[in-house]
């Protein structure tokens, strides 16, 4: 507190989470029960059933004394909700460590048929608006048995005050409670819906922002009708959820009036009973403290319907063992129609094995059988080594070029300049301000499909790993690039490595530097040997013409561009990479093949150079009158905060009538006989449920101008939330890398695990600290007036 009176606070100023509240911690405890119980209510309630138990005790403690109010008595009361809302907060910070974590695993481990079941937009929206439904569960797992619990003693309470009149209060709350039933299931309902509608929606709307094709066709009036329809269908659930949301609310009110005069009503017409003041004042404030409760018990109840909608239990995919060889294998996407059947090929170490076929015959299908991304139904699959892809389509991070490629490994300058140069990459990072570290933006958005494609290939090539799955790594660059990387890298850094080179090139395919070619043909695999590499020299040139090879008649060629290329004769080419252990042992600049990179020398930047995501500004020091003159008019200027000044007001004045009315009655029960009193009971009772009438008009008024005019506001109000949410939109990145993630091992899936983690636990610092300086504010308020009293 004093260091934030002195200036603003940072998020280095936040003290971490305890150990016992860490993602990883918390996690590492929440899997094994979760795998031993696997549904995940069993899970929570085997973790954190205990705690939630003793939570619930010391509310029941709460409720039970704060029926009787005296000062001592409630500062003991603050004292004990206050550690118990503490509690219930650190339980909110594991449940949502635990939950966040496991669903990201999850997500790792999709398979293919998952995946086409769920699309990353629906998979994202678990992870927002989804999870923060689900996460309302814990705090309000213990009100759902301790409200009722606290309106049957209030009930019991009023029965003794006014005897059996009581039994028409018990049948109001009976009809609110069937009432508030319908309500929650309505929600449960319309909230089902509108998280379909939510999905479609979403998958629309990352596809369109995903297709360049879009703008090159300037499709996009189009598609805004497309996803306009699909956004004008789901906000009509959105006013059909206001609609109920404003039900719910207008029972909150009518409710405990409706129980206040239908109880006076019948304790005096009925049976008859004279209202005195001390009895209408002790039966107010316990009616006052049923108020609460009842009008909280529509919305637990909502939540836990809500909750319900995302609780249920999806089958997980389990995980297959990945051998070297394909021995009668049965594979698809559904067990009714396998896509390859009776599978068997094998391929030795080391080898070059070119694979091709027409569009549609399973080339892709096949990388991913080896993957172990399709479903088997019969036979054994699998990879020795460490295995790296390159996907059809590259996945690029939101990093910069320098991170795409290490992927998580240190640094190694001599294998980093190897690496760019077998890519054909060192000239095209002399075009960017920034070099390497340039950020090149979600999905690659500044690079073209040719240098996304090339830095894909480098990420694989720099992972050492031992065996390469490369699914038309060529398809997007020229023939000229095609053929340097096809000489510097397939046979030159990765000469001695397992390669599945999978192109659509004929000079590849007859290329006589490649061990086998294998033919996918109608689900089938036809092989042939290349007998025309059998006693070729070992030299890694290439048959392809490569920009070294455009003359054997002059040192030097100019290119159309101008570019001057040095001649490389074949009896000048040297191996490459001289180590069968590591393709990178060698110093690469010292051969010809190679053009050396000079970076003796420290490239220095500017600060802001390639950057293309800046950390988020914030104000700082006391709001302005700008921002709550906007609030002012995003709810709809002048006119419509009269008219809810006035619904306001009229609510409020008829609240205080009725019980200045309800007072200035029974204030003569005392001064008249109780014949005077019963006969004018009638017209008063009526003044009183006229008036108690009036004000749940305007409370039902009330909540649907508010859900009206303040929907579309509110939504985008919604969206103004704290800065630390951003960390989580790593997650759709992630999904959409998920099957490059597990090729290239379980040590790439650890460390985004890890990342994951690291974001969960930076979100949950903030929230956490935000609730425990309003509890510590609460607390000392209260202390304040407990001395002023």
């Amino acid at each position: 507190m004093n260091l934030g009176n002195q200036r603003q606070l940072e998020s280095s100023d936040l003290w971490p989470l305890q150990q016992e509240n860490q993602c990883d911690f918390v996690s590492r405890q929440f899997e094994p029960r979760y795998h031993a119980a696997k549904p995940i209510v069993k899970a929570s309630l085997s973790m954190f059933g205990p705690r939630a138990l003793f939570i619930g005790l010391t509310r029941l403690v709460v409720m039970v004394a704060s029926l009787y109010a005296p000062v001592v008595l409630q500062q003991v009361v603050s004292v004990i909700k206050t550690q118990s809302d503490l509690q219930n907060e650190v339980m909110y910070v594991q449940v949502a460590s635990a939950l966040q974590y496991l669903l990201f695993k999850k997500t790792m481990v999709l398979n293919a048929k998952s995946r086409k079941l769920k699309s990353t937009g629906e998979i994202s929206n678990l992870f927002t608006s989804d999870m923060w439904q689900v996460l309302g569960v814990p705090i309000i797992v213990n009100d759902i048995w301790i409200i009722p619990l606290q309106v049957a003693t209030l009930l019991f309470m009023l029965w003794q005050l006014l005897g059996w009149a009581m039994v028409t209060g018990i049948v109001v709350v009976g009809v609110a409670f069937i009432v508030n039933r319908y309500l929650a299931t309505a929600t449960r309902n319309n909230g089902k819906k509108l998280m379909e509608k939510k999905d479609i929606r979403m998958k629309v709307v990352n596809e369109v922002f995903g297709s360049m094709q879009i703008k090159l066709n300037a499709w996009e009036e189009r598609y805004y009708v497309k996803i306009s329809d699909f956004r004008d269908d789901e906000l009509k659930s959105l006013w059909m959820g206001s609609c109920i949301q404003a039900g719910t609310i207008a029972m909150n009110y009518i409710a405990p009036v409706a129980l206040t005069t239908v109880s006076f009503a019948s304790y005096v017409l009925l049976f008859k009973q004279t209202l005195t003041a001390s009895k209408v004042f002790t039966a107010l404030a316990l009616f006052n403290m049923i108020k609460a409760p009842m009008m909280l018990l529509p919305e637990i109840i909502a939540i836990w319907m809500q909750s319900l909608v995302l609780y249920k239990p999806q089958p997980c995919r389990s995980s297959n063992a990945m051998a070297i060889e394909v021995v009668d294998g049965c594979f698809g996407w559904d067990a009714d129609k396998p896509f390859f059947n009776h599978l068997n090929v094998s391929v030795k170490g080391g080898e070059l094995v070119v694979l091709h076929g027409s569009v549609g015959e399973g080339k892709s299908s096949f990388c991913n059988v080896l993957l172990g991304e399709l479903d088997k139904y019969g036979g054994s699959v699998g990879v020795s080594g460490r295995v790296a892809f390159f996907a059809q389509q590259p996945w690029i991070q939101n990093l910069t070029i320098r991170e795409n490629i290490l992927f998580g490994l240190p640094y190694d300058r001599v294998k980093y300049n190897n690496v760019l140069e077998a890519c054909a990459l060192a000239k095209d990072l002399t075009l960017f301000a920034a070099g390497d570290r340039t950020e090149i933006g979600s999905k690659g958005v500044i690079v073209s499909g040719g240098q996304k494609a090339r830095i894909s290939q480098a990420r694989a090539y720099y992972s050492d790993a031992d065996i390469f799955i490369l699914d038309s790594p060529l398809s997007a660059v020229d023939a000229i690039v095609q053929n340097e990387i096809f000489t510097k890298c397939m046979l030159g850094l990765l000469r001695h490595k397992t390669i599945l080179l999978v192109t659509h090139s004929p000079e590849i395919i007859g290329s006589p530097y490649v061990d086998r070619t294998i033919e996918i043909k109608d689900g089938a695999l036809v092989e042939t040997v290349n007998v025309a590499k059998i006693g070729l020299d070992k030299s890694p040139i290439s048959p392809l013409k490569a920009r070294q090879y455009f003359t054997d008649d002059s040192s030097e060629d100019l290119l159309e561009d101008g570019v001057a290329v040095t001649t490389v004769h074949y009896q000048d080419m040297m191996l490459v990479s001289p180590s069968v252990k590591s393709p990178f042992g060698g110093h690469l600049e010292q051969y010809c093949l190679f053009t050396p990179i000079d970076d003796s020398q420290p490239k220095t930047y500017n600060e802001t150079s390639g950057k293309l995501v800046v950390v988020e500004e914030r104000e700082a020091g006391r709001v302005s009158s700008e921002v709550f003159l906007a609030y002012f008019n995003a709810v709809g200027g002048w006119s419509v905060v009269i008219a809810l000044l006035v619904v306001q007001s009229a609510w409020q004045g008829l609240q205080v009538t009725s019980d200045l009315w309800l007072s200035s009655w029974t204030s003569t029960g005392s001064t008249t006989t109780s014949e005077e009193f019963l006969d004018s009971a009638q017209y008063n009772i009526l003044i009183y449920t006229l008036l108690a009438v009036s004000s749940s008009v305007m409370v039902v008024f009330r909540s649907l101008m508010v859900s009206g005019l303040c929907l579309s506001k509110a939504r985008e109000l919604v969206r103004l939330s704290k800065t630390t949410r951003s960390t989580m939109t790593h997650i759709s990145e992630s999904i959409d890398g998920a099957v490059l993630m597990r090729a290239f091992g379980p040590k790439q899936v650890r460390r985004f695990e890890r990342l994951h983690q690291v974001k969960v636990d930076r979100n949950n610092e903030t929230n956490f600290c935000s609730d425990l300086a309003g509890q510590w504010f609460a607390f000392r308020i209260q202390m304040i007036s407990a001395s002023i009293l």
